[in-house]
């Protein structure tokens, strides 16, 4: 089925249908003079030039076919209007206002979706988003694509436009007899790969690079020519000023957020000093580290939280009242303090940590399914002291940064 587009005075309507144009002639609202466009044509033809539609004039036309000399336009005049009707087809779908309705849609919900997956993981999964912290932004970009994809079909259906969309002005309308969720799922697929080239550097800049200049030149975008897609993008200059704005709110947001997570990153490395209350010594640990610590009924326990990480650190103290306690003596009765939130399921084996004699022992957190613990206790002289690592998703053995922090933390015991 033919689609057609027909100009009224200086704008241009459609698209419509064969039928529906012939009903249009018969109501007398287009005459002969009428230019029409159909994909195929090279420019824009009046009715007078077009057989097909002859018989579709019910009564004789009041204009002549041809006018009178005196009001004839000269050839290079029609041509021009012609020309200029064509060109002037993709004001209906101008390249930058969908270019930036795109671009919110990404800003936007890209980070609501790796947020929402990191939350996710957290309970569920911890070894992912681990992982998923460990990855290079690009790539997770990529990774995220088809999930932002999913979310703009699913957008597009419910609501018939996105956030980009309708903060731009930018509208897709749905083919005549298509399938309302087939034709935005199949068209979201069509622009990752045609459009934004699956996200890919160079292939985006291509991809993106080959869109533009075939909206540029009056042409639809290649995706939207193969399905018969209509995309009217001609917000006026007040709406297109707003969507600039929103990108560039949100591009300066995502710039923050990887700043942080740059932040992140160098506390890992950064190093920030921790007296021990205890004899005030101080012990050099990572910035990433917070620490406070925390009420008990004897002793005294300092509690230290890596977010970033998904590891926490309990240190307890302890003072006897008499010299001659070992280490296993204290071992045992450990076990059964810590009972209610750890099940230790190895055997206690002799280690060194920063020089000082100690027990060492792997367990798992009695709450939490997806937590590992190791526990590490040392004796010198009266005073007991003892490190519990919860490491969620993988173990201890395997949390960066946990063999220097526990050294740390020794290196104050005396």
């Amino acid at each position: 089925m033919k689609i057609w587009y027909y100009a009224v005075g200086q704008e241009h309507m459609g698209p419509i249908s064969e039928g529906e144009l012939r009903d249009l002639i018969k109501q007398c609202q287009a005459t002969w003079e009428t230019l029409l466009w159909r994909d195929g044509m090279s420019v824009w033809q009046p009715v007078s030039e077009l057989p097909e539609f002859s018989a579709a004039f019910v009564t004789p036309p009041t204009l002549p076919l041809k006018p009178p000399p005196v009001q004839a336009l000269p050839v290079v005049a029609v041509a021009n209007v012609a020309i200029d009707a064509k060109r002037s087809l993709p004001l209906q779908s101008r390249p930058w206002p969908r270019f930036w309705a795109r671009s919110i849609d990404t800003l936007l919900l890209g980070p609501v979706i790796i947020f929402g997956a990191a939350v996710a993981f957290i309970f569920h999964a911890p070894d992912l988003y681990l992982q998923m912290m460990a990855m290079n932004a690009g790539l997770l970009g990529i990774i995220v694509l088809p999930a932002l994809g999913l979310l703009l079909a699913i957008l597009m259906v419910l609501t018939g436009t996105t956030p980009g969309k309708a903060i731009v002005g930018v509208r897709v309308l749905v083919p005549e007899g298509r399938n309302r969720v087939a034709f935005f799922f199949s068209r979201e697929l069509k622009v990752r790969a045609a459009g934004w080239g699956l996200g890919i550097p160079i292939l985006n800049l291509y991809t993106q690079s080959r869109q533009y200049s075939l909206l540029a030149a009056s042409q639809p975008a290649s995706y939207d020519k193969d399905m018969g897609t209509v995309v009217k993008a001609n917000p006026s200059k007040a709406r297109f000023f707003v969507g600039l704005i929103v990108v560039a709110c949100l591009g300066a947001a995502n710039v923050y957020l990887r700043v942080l997570d740059q932040q992140a990153t160098t506390d890992l490395n950064a190093r920030q000093s921790w007296v021990n209350p205890i004899n005030n010594k101080t012990a050099s640990i990572a910035k990433a580290w917070e620490s406070q610590e925390m009420k008990t009924n004897s002793g005294r326990v300092f509690y230290f939280n890596s977010p970033s990480d998904l590891v926490e650190v309990l240190v307890g103290y302890e003072r006897f009242g008499a010299d001659g306690v070992t280490n296993v003596a204290y071992a045992n009765p450990i076990m059964g303090a810590v009972a209610s939130d750890v099940s230790i399921t190895s055997d206690w084996i002799q280690t060194t940590v920063h020089g000082i004699p100690a027990l060492r022992a792997d367990g798992r957190s009695v709450k939490l399914d997806d937590t590992n613990v190791e526990v590490t206790v040392a004796v010198v002289g009266r005073n007991a002291w003892r490190t519990l690592v919860f490491a969620r998703g993988r173990t201890p053995s395997r949390v960066p940064g946990k063999v220097p922090f526990v050294d740390a933390i020794f290196a104050t015991v005396d």
